[in-house]
């Protein structure tokens, strides 16, 4: 290509191989000159294919950039830094927008993108202020700093564009490294300000500079005497920033009203540009001004012009997700969160974190504490430990922090749930002290909770005592994760009052049989007879199951229970006459059920029928649906 790319340098050697490894695909002709005289920096130029000059420093940045002009080999000229870089993978783009620039006339300058790197992070783009592509056959650079290419010639009407090309660039990542260059480039500037009081770009620059090393004062000075000037003009391209220096500078310096009042002079100056609204909305935060920031922010998404790329996009649908997240408005603060692009990194890692919030308040953890035992209530709280979910114990015993750890607690009986469940707007989970959370499969559960149903959620409930008889644990569904309005807390249990939608959840809870002996059962309840099955009692037991079963409804799941645990209470207290006239029509309801098959053999031994008790040991296996393994593996 013919064009010779110009780069001033000094100390910077790795950056520069960077930089000189980015520009190989042009072809060009690469021009470095060091102020530094550093041998490495001549050894890394030649290794890649540059020409390498020296420049005595003379604080003065356009001497040194005309001496590069001076070297190349070519007319068209592209001027990068060495803290500077193309991307390799815009190659192609970047190729044909300076062939196409190269073929314009030769009184044409191009702006290029510039994309500021902070550390780690790519933080935006924005038509650099100075050209960077131009000929130094019509042009040349004036300004000791911050330095301009100007028309060699007086009265010549050039004029600029911007080409779709990009410069990274990380020379002033870190506050204290742009504090130094500031510093460096304040001196130079001030004393091209003497020569030219009233230079509009100089003094715009020098309050910049003030303003990045902090003293706010002559940053304003500086701001004010720029925006007085009868030669300043709003179109111009860097008129944007003079205003917002002006606006910070007034901030910190705790001119509040005045920042007001020149945000909404300023909307009138720069009604559809991005950055102006953008800044506003972050103004206005500092301000405490909550929902004019957010309407700022809404209005930068709706302009169409831009200078920092993302204003318009991404950083502004990202504070308005922060503003809503700090609201509390969850659901809108998804939403813009959402708004960013796939890969802007911070909108993608606040979505995680505001996904595993929302989680974390759809469920409040009830401990209802009926043992009042601290080391009954410790071997809960412990099961509980990694769950995200707020945890609440109801006991009317006071506990010491230290055993409660991040529970709180609140010294109403367990029975007070009834008052939370009409309440609540989120689900609620229920255990009670000396049970422990065993199996929780926390995927699956956000699964459920975001389908927001309204829910009866069961699940797998199991008794650590064994049955006496036969040697195996007690299993069973039992009602645990509510839509709170919708449910009520009686005689020990959960109950639904209206219609919900009934859902097997991913949890195991063991609850041993002094828990189960502490709950105010209903004695006309399936669960009391159970609680008596598993302490042994069969016969009390059978009573109450002949007393459940007189009116229930078979296409329960507790039926089934009720029904395989009264056959088996019937054989270990010789109570079996009465079953006979049920069997016909329990087997009708439970013939595919290995637990009733299972119930159904014992009964079947107890009566001398060898044959078809296998037989229907052997279907409990096949069938191999039981709740407990035991009953499925049963010979």
């Amino acid at each position: 290509m013919d064009l010779s790319v110009c780069i001033i340098t000094k100390n910077e050697n790795e950056k520069l191989k960077r930089c000189l490894k980015s520009l190989a695909f042009l072809k060009a002709d690469i021009v470095v000159v060091d102020t530094g005289f550093n041998d490495e920096t001549k050894k890394i130029v030649t290794d890649l294919k540059g020409r390498y000059f020296t420049f005595e420093w003379c604080d003065d940045f356009s001497a040194a950039r005309n001496y590069s002009l001076e070297q190349a080999y070519y007319d068209d000229i592209m001027v990068i830094d060495s803290d500077e870089w193309l991307d390799e993978k815009e190659m192609t783009f970047n190729k044909a927008a300076l062939e196409s620039f190269i073929r314009r006339d030769l009184y044409t300058l191009a702006c290029c993108y510039q994309v500021n790197i902070e550390p780690n992070l790519a933080y935006g783009e924005y038509p650099a202020v100075v050209p960077r592509i131009f000929s130094k056959k019509y042009f040349h650079y004036e300004g000791k700093a911050h330095e301009q290419p100007v028309p060699l010639m007086k009265d010549v009407n050039s004029r600029t564009i911007t080409v779709e090309l990009k410069m990274y660039h990380d020379g002033y990542a870190g506050a204290g490294v742009v504090k130094a260059k500031s510093k460096r480039n304040l001196a130079l500037l001030l004393q091209d300000l003497k020569n030219d009081e009233h230079n509009i770009y100089l003094l715009f620059q020098v309050g910049m500079s003030y303003l990045n090393l902090e003293q706010y004062e002559l940053a304003l000075k500086y701001f004010e005497e720029e925006l007085a000037n009868r030669n300043f003009n709003y179109s111009y391209v860097y008129a944007y920033d003079v205003c917002y220096g002006y606006l910070k500078s007034l901030l910190n310096l705790g001119q509040t009203d005045l920042v007001l009042a020149k945000l909404t002079y300023f909307a009138k100056k720069f009604p559809n540009l991005a950055d102006f609204w953008y800044d506003a909305g972050d103004f206005y935060l500092k301000l405490n001004r909550i929902n004019q920031a957010i309407e700022a922010f809404k209005w930068a998404v709706k302009c169409s012009q831009v200078n920092l790329v993302g204003k318009d996009g991404d950083f502004a649908y990202y504070n308005l997700g922060k503003i809503y997240a700090y609201l509390g408005d969850f659901q809108q603060a998804s939403y813009y969160y959402k708004q960013c692009s796939a890969d802007f990194g911070p909108a993608q890692t606040e979505l995680l974190t505001l996904r595993q919030r929302q989680f974390s308040q759809a469920v409040t953890v009830y401990i209802l504490d009926t043992l009042k035992d601290e080391r009954a209530l410790t071997k809960t709280l412990t099961s509980l430990e990694t769950l995200p979910f707020t945890k609440l114990v109801l006991s009317k015993k006071a506990y010491p922090q230290a055993i409660l750890g991040k529970s709180k607690l609140v010294q109403l009986e367990p029975s007070a749930l009834n008052e939370y469940l009409k309440q609540t707007t989120n689900y609620s989970l229920v255990l009670y002290s000396g049970e422990s959370l065993v199996d929780l499969d926390l995927g699956k559960l956000k699964a459920v909770l975001e389908s927001k149903l309204v829910l009866s959620g069961y699940g797998l409930v199991f008794s650590p005592n064994q049955v006496k008889v036969l040697g195996y644990r007690s299993f069973y569904h039992e009602l645990r994760l509510v839509t709170g309005t919708v449910h009520e807390f009686q005689a020990g249990l959960l109950q639904a009052t209206s219609d919900t939608k009934e859902v097997l959840i991913p949890l195991t809870i063991e609850s041993p049989i002094e828990v189960r002996a502490s709950l105010d059962f209903s004695k006309t309840s399936s669960v009391y007879a159970t609680l008596l099955f598993i302490e042994g009692n069969y016969a009390n037991a059978l009573k109450y199951y002949q007393t459940y079963l007189k009116d229930c409804d078979y296409g329960l799941e507790e039926s089934l229970h009720s029904v395989a645990n009264a056959i088996l209470a019937s054989v270990f207290s010789d109570q079996i006459n009465w079953l006979e006239s049920y069997l016909e029509t329990w087997t009708q309801f439970y013939q595919n059920f290995a637990i009733y098959q299972f119930s159904l053999g014992h009964y079947l031994k107890k009566i001398g029928k060898k044959q078809a008790a296998q037989q229907a040991f052997r279907e409990a296996k096949r069938l191999a649906n039981s709740l407990n393994p035991i009953i499925n593996e049963e010979d």
